[in-house]
């Protein structure tokens, strides 16, 4: 399996569809190739493209309806898979609104 490919089942998991313009990019922001095989040692480097990728996601609609056709994807689900890659390589979660005690 390619990258590219283990990429885009994660995502078809919550009912998304990545074009290959994402993919391109989400490669080359991470310095990634598409074409190479999915294994251990570039694990970690695709988690982390696909946590800096998935905020962009928020600017699509979640639900299309057009003609009779119907697609909608499971926006909560990618925000929880966010944050817990987020945790997982301790990067910042962008998308979270949890509550910071911050003491002066």
């Amino acid at each position: 399996m390619t990258v590219n490919e283990y990429i885009s089942q994660k995502f078809q998991t919550f009912g998304i569809q990545l074009s290959e313009a994402e993919l391109l990019d989400m490669c080359l922001n991470s310095k990634i190739s598409g074409e190479d095989e999915m294994n251990e040692d570039c694990y970690g480097r695709v988690s982390v493209a696909i946590v800096k990728f998935i905020p962009s996601l928020l600017l699509r609609a979640t639900s299309i309806s057009e003609s009779g056709f119907s697609m909608s994807w499971n926006i909560q689900g990618i925000k929880d898979y966010y944050s817990w890659l987020c945790k997982q390589y301790g990067l910042k979660d962008e998308l979270s609104n949890k509550p910071k005690v911050t003491f002066l």
